[in-house]
């Protein structure tokens, strides 16, 4: 649930299939001629070390497959290392790793229900919808008492926007497993239908024990309710105990990063994520929090995030709609080529912070007209955000005035 946050579409011409030629102007950088270093013992890039036990352990396991090849527990334990490291970290690499890996019993007929389980982790990772959501009836129609599976389906139906779905999903989930994971569950769809402070109270007592991994997503679900009630105290006391469970994880340090960007502390981003630069997501916020405090470096930083867009562009990936269109919003200053990329990102996924920024991209815009599906949603769904408040507040008005003056 929280982990469906992590993840969104294209940027202009450049990355969406049919942006028009004002998208495409995010990608233009400053300047285009490729970095050369001038000394041999540059640091190019950042690898993860062997002595990283999460490393150690894929390492271990990839040995255990290449000795027993067709052993299918063997291979979804090498994926599952591979796709939990990649979320940590970030780095969508690993998702492709773990695809490989599980192929043969995807492709196999019949295929078995955990290996289209992976799949569909893997493609709702790299927010293919569609296609995860058929692997997970697949897998569901296979063994429908998998607690995992309907867990995942109601993840992937909060980052659409489908709540009422989710809501029936989580009680699947209850059926399936603890009574715990369900409750979670619910209180997270909770939190995103204007019941926040109910959310809360079913979440608080779910932090009494369980591992350290499940305690984390607690913490960072409270954490986001929290933040619906504009409780800043309350959030980042969250936020502060999901990390001291959890303290490389990449999702909740870019959450925990866009709170402190929400609340103009920049600089305490920069002190947050300047060990995690590899992630693209968190480059982003380190790249906002330059620019926030005009840094000399912003310019700079800005560039290189332009180029990653690229590059991500040149390998087909999709996954960084929302931060492309926060990069056209905020960086680039280009709210045109933003409310498009708004718009596309806003069609496939509807989390809060893609309506958020499709809110503010036509605020930004002086296209209060384009937000009109969003603030239907926002306001069918109760859809709880201060931010989104604000934001909604405005087009609203916007909107009457509008209409006044045609009148």
């Amino acid at each position: 649930m929280l982990a469906g946050g992590l993840l969104t579409t294209a940027l202009g011409s450049a990355i969406a299939m049919s942006a028009d030629s004002a998208a495409a102007t995010v990608l233009e950088a400053p300047y285009r001629a490729p970095y050369v270093p001038t000394d041999d013992a540059a640091d190019l890039q950042d690898v993860p070390s062997r002595k990283n036990p999460a490393v150690l352990e894929m390492l271990q396991r990839r040995k255990l497959l290449g000795a027993t090849p067709h052993s299918l527990p063997a291979a979804l334990a090498l994926a599952d290392a591979y796709i939990d490291f990649g979320r940590h970290i970030g780095d969508a690499h690993y998702a492709g790793y773990a695809e490989a890996v599980i192929a043969p019993w995807v492709n196999a007929n019949p295929a078995p229900a955990q290996a289209l389980l992976r799949q569909a982790t893997i493609l709702q990772y790299r927010h293919q919808f569609s296609a995860a959501r058929d692997c997970l009836h697949r897998t569901l129609r296979l063994d429908p008492g998998s607690a995992q599976a309907w867990l995942t389906l109601a993840t992937l139906d909060m980052v659409q926007g489908d709540y009422s779905a989710a809501a029936r999903d989580c009680v699947k989930v209850s059926a399936s497993a603890s009574v715990e994971w369900g409750i979670a569950c619910s209180a997270n769809v909770r939190s995103y239908r204007g019941q926040a402070r109910q959310s809360l109270a079913l979440l608080t007592p779910l932090d009494s024990g369980g591992a350290v991994g499940y305690r984390a997503w607690i913490q960072g679900l409270a954490a986001e309710a929290a933040e619906r009630l504009g409780d800043w105290p309350l959030a980042e006391s969250h936020y502060r105990q999901a990390l001291a469970l959890a303290p490389g994880d990449n999702f909740l340090l870019v959450a925990y990063a866009d709170f402190l960007l929400d609340r103009g502390r920049p600089r305490e981003v920069l002190e947050l994520l300047d060990a995690h630069a590899q992630s693209d997501t968190a480059f982003l916020r380190l790249a906002l929090a330059k620019a926030a405090l005009h840094d000399p470096d912003a310019s700079r930083y800005a560039w290189i995030m332009s180029a990653r867009f690229e590059a991500l562009r040149l390998r087909g990936s999709d996954l960084f709609g929302r931060e492309q269109t926060r990069f056209a919003l905020e960086l680039r200053h280009d709210p045109g080529a933003a409310l498009e990329l708004a718009r596309q990102n806003w069609a496939l996924q509807r989390e809060p912070w893609d309506t958020r920024l499709l809110l503010a991209a036509a605020l930004a815009a002086g296209q209060p007209q384009a937000a009109t599906d969003a603030l239907a949603f926002v306001r069918a769904n109760q859809l709880q955000d201060p931010a989104i408040d604000a934001l909604a507040q405005d087009l609203r008005n916007e909107l009457k005035l509008s209409a006044a003056v045609k009148r």
